[in-house]
């Protein structure tokens, strides 16, 4: 395949998931509900060491791979006991992470969370350079170019890093639902499965059992076998329970199974279909990668899926192509959005809060995902070369392993202590970095390769204490994990639990202003409300843990409890004003942007309504003015060509002029509707409305005795600042109304009611029925034979007054046409432009 058309094809389906989220976020609240979307959203684990790595491995290691996912299977099976429990316990205290976790169990010590978030970030920047590199490969391999166009690794890592932004990043409340997101990554949850299914089948049509056959005819056959002998047993349940710690502590996951999570009822359904889910992704593992070894012995073992794919024509290596990237940038978009969580809730927000610049820490956030993204791309660069995409991976699940003894010892035993998981943890740190690490940076070149030469044997990186033989990835998370448990145990039974946290206890009202200041009025009428449902001596307690967990769902738990303190004056009261004004102008400024959005989507509505209308007024319009121009034509027609009597012929005349008169109307009320959007000539002056009242009568005078009615006048002295022409059209139109509706009079009245200079119009015809009240204000709605705009002209004038024109409950019809007394009646004008 041409890079070109590669390229494209990455780029559409990237786009793709731009689409999906974006109307995910719009339209997908059922979808994203669904135990279904849950499911496949757990789908993240399986990332392109699943779909490349997995078969590289099994190529050289036979079924070993299988104990990536059995870990996953096993931890499924705890999840009523672990899962559960983790989930009510995060949706009580609103955490993120499991260091989160470690931060609330272990008395709020911000050293320890900010050594765990810190930690996950360095090493998880191997497994996510891993997926950079996947792509990479993969792109090199099908295009057959040394150099592609550009470096696609770097394009793919900057548009995920503006897809996380974009859809995971958008509030400062990180246990806010990514509806948008979730779903994108349910969906290439489907993809890869769809790719891998599809590459399973061709293999078993094209091959049938023919690898299997040709595997043991060449003695390949210790493949399709488990590991032998102590060193296998010890690396299959090492790896085996690896992959379990990684599933249940990757910050990914936790993200997913936890943070998204709407229903723990969903947790019913997962805990089978998930692992059903990583069998059928499984299944065509092992054929594909003898199919690979059999006929592409010169590929390195981590192509051999899209070697195999290719052999099936260009449009299977595309698809195969896609699953990867499917599997890569669903883990990529995920695992960074945690990370960025992590280091802002436990690195950056109490350190902007010390430096009176909280109000910046959404962009701090938003700058993590990007910075976490470039760094991976360095370290596929700097060392990602020396590494199999299953070596790396590995190393980033045994550093993410070492919050396992904290979390789980924290968990279910009481006895765990502060001390005892800070032991743990910094042991366990040290011990990755010494055997797993070190040796990764002497492959790639960084470090000696002589660096361990005059170490002692007992103390080699992949060798401690002289145990030879195992794999290093087995032997470096035995030993740290052994070294961060057995200190943490130590440590925790030599030092007694430490006492709980003081300065809990703050006043209701202290802490209520404390989340007024910020997280505005609601927050403060929440936390009175569940003041309320509390009895007991622990009411004090209660209230202050409900008020830091809604603090720490925005800041993070470190400045959550920071501030808390702040309500008993533990901290100097300046540095929380300060940061209350930078969180009160954050919020200020996200109102501000959400007002807008509110405005222009009423914008929107509103030109798509009148867009509606103005369709709507040119049917209208061609309607009105086709039928008396036909009567024109007919009655023309009929005069210049038939004979006709002179008295037939007065009649048909006097209906031309009729016809022709009613057209002359209708195409001047028209013109009057579509100029009252325009400014006004000349500015508001004032008006005598009497003088103004009796113009009006004289002018609707001739009308009246023609229809043989009586006007009538009670008129007050008034004056106010208006648009003469304008109010005078809105008298003659209500007259005009008025005096084709009545029986025998017409009565106009004016007086000074209620701030307002009402002039009141009163026929007594028949009134307006009730079930036309609604509409008799609508253009072209006429009852009587008029155009049927007379009234909706009148109350569009009015508004653009600054008045109203309105209908009055009494005998017959009763319309009102009200101007304030005080101020410019014309800017209304300029506000309907």
């Amino acid at each position: 395949m041409s890079p070109e058309a590669l390229l494209a094809g990455l780029f559409l389906y990237l786009g793709l998931l731009f689409l999906l989220a974006r109307l995910g976020e719009e339209r997908g609240g059922r979808l994203f509900q669904s135990p279904w979307t849950y499911t496949l959203s757990l789908g993240v684990y399986a990332t392109a060491w699943t779909f490349f790595g997995s078969a590289g491995w099994a190529a050289t290691s036979g079924p070993l791979f299988l104990t990536i996912y059995l870990g996953p299977t096993l931890a499924l099976a705890l999840w009523p006991l672990l899962h559960l429990r983790l989930l009510r316990l995060a949706r009580a205290h609103r955490l993120t992470s499991w260091a989160d976790f470690l931060y609330l169990r272990y008395g709020r010590d911000p050293l320890l969370g900010a050594v765990a978030a810190g930690f996950l970030v360095l090493g998880l920047l191997p497994y996510l350079a891993l997926q950079l590199k996947a792509i990479a490969q993969a792109f090199l391999f099908l295009s057959g170019e040394a150099r592609p166009l550009g470096d696609v690794a770097l394009y793919t890592a900057l548009l995920l890093a503006f897809f996380t932004i974009l859809f995971g990043t958008r509030r400062l409340d990180p246990t806010e639902r990514h509806r948008g997101l979730v779903l994108a990554v349910a969906f290439e949850g489907g993809v890869k499965l769809f790719a891998m299914l599809a590459l399973g089948l061709y293999a078993l049509l094209g091959h049938g059992a023919e690898p299997f056959r040709e595997a043991v005819r060449r003695g390949l056959d210790p493949l399709l076998l488990p590991p032998q002998g102590l060193e296998g047993h010890l690396a299959w349940t090492g790896l085996t329970f690896l992959a379990l710690l990684a599933f249940l502590f990757l910050p990914r996951q936790f993200h997913v199974a936890v943070v998204e999570n709407t229903d723990e009822r969903h947790l019913a359904l997962a805990s089978w279909a998930f692992p059903l889910y990583l069998l059928l992704l499984n299944l065509p593992i092992l054929p594909l990668a003898l199919l690979g070894r059999l006929h592409h012995p010169e590929v390195p073992p981590d192509l051999y899926v899209l070697a195999v794919a290719r052999e099936g024509g260009a449009a299977l290596a595309f698809l195969a192509f896609l699953g990867g990237v499917s599997a890569a940038t669903a883990m990529v978009v995920v695992e960074t959005l945690a990370l960025s969580i992590l280091v802002s809730h436990h690195l950056l927000a109490p350190l902007l809060l010390r430096r009176q610049a909280l109000g910046h820490l959404l962009l701090f956030r938003r700058g993590t995902v990007l910075a976490v993204l470039l760094l991976a791309y360095l370290y596929f660069r700097l060392a990602g070369e020396a590494y199999a995409l299953v070596g790396m991976g590995l190393i980033s699940f045994v550093a993410v392993a070492q919050l396992a003894p904290a979390g789980l010892l924290g968990l279910f035993w009481q006895g765990s202590t502060r001390e005892g998981a800070l032991a743990g943890l910094f042991g366990g740190i040290l011990v990755w970095a010494y055997t797993l690490l070190l040796p990764a940076l002497v492959r790639s070149g960084w470090l000696p390769q002589d660096l361990f030469a005059a170490l002692p044997s007992f103390l080699h990186p992949e060798g401690l204490f002289g145990v030879r033989g195992l794999d290093p990835v087995v032997h470096g998370f035995l030993a740290s994990l052994l070294a961060n448990t057995g200190l943490h145990l130590l440590v925790s039974l030599r030092q007694p639990p430490s006492p709980p946290p003081s300065g809990r206890a703050g006043e209701e009202e202290a802490l209520a202003d404390l989340l007024e200041r910020f997280l505005g009025p609601e927050a403060r009428e929440s936390l009175k409300a569940y003041a309320r449902t509390l009895k007991g001596p622990d009411k004090a307690e209660r209230l202050a843990e409900r008020a830091e967990a809604l603090l720490a769902g925005a800041l993070g738990p470190a400045t959550a409890r920071l501030l808390l303190l702040s309500a008993t004056r533990e901290v100097p009261r300046e540095a929380v004003e300060a940061a209350a004004r930078e969180s009160q102008r954050v919020r200020a400024y996200a109102q501000a942007l959400e007002a807008a959005r509110r405005e222009l989507e009423a914008a929107y509505r509103r030109l798509e309504e009148m867009d509606r209308l103005k369709d709507e007024f040119l049917a209208t319009v061609s309607h009105e003015l086709k039928t008396p121009l036909t009567a024109v034509r007919a009655l023309a027609e009929i005069l210049a060509q038939e004979e006709v009597g002179e008295e037939e012929r007065r009649r048909f005349t006097a209906l031309l002029a009729q016809e022709a008169a009613r057209l002359s109307r209708l195409v001047e009320e028209i013109l009057a509707y579509t100029r009252l959007e325009a400014r006004p000539e000349e500015p508001p002056a004032p008006v005598d409305l009497e003088a103004l009242a009796r113009e009006a009568l004289a002018l609707s005078e001739p009308l009246a005795r023609e229809r043989g009615l009586r006007l009538e006048a009670r008129l007050q002295p008034l004056r106010v600042r208006t648009h003469r022409d304008r109010a005078l059209q809105v008298l003659l139109n209500l007259l005009a109304n008025a005096l084709r509706h009545a029986r025998s009079r017409v009565v106009l009245e004016l007086r000074a009611e209620a701030g307002e200079a009402r002039f009141r119009v009163v026929d007594d015809g028949p009134g307006v029925p009730e079930a036309l009240r609604e509409h008799i204000f609508a253009p072209f709605q006429s009852y009587a034979g008029g155009t049927g705009l007379g009234l909706a002209i009148a109350r569009r004038l009015s508004e653009a007054l600054g008045g109203r024109v309105f209908l009055e409950d009494g005998e017959g019809g009763v319309f009102v046409f009200a101007l304030p007394l005080e101020g410019d009646h014309g800017r209304g004008a300029d506000r309907g432009r």
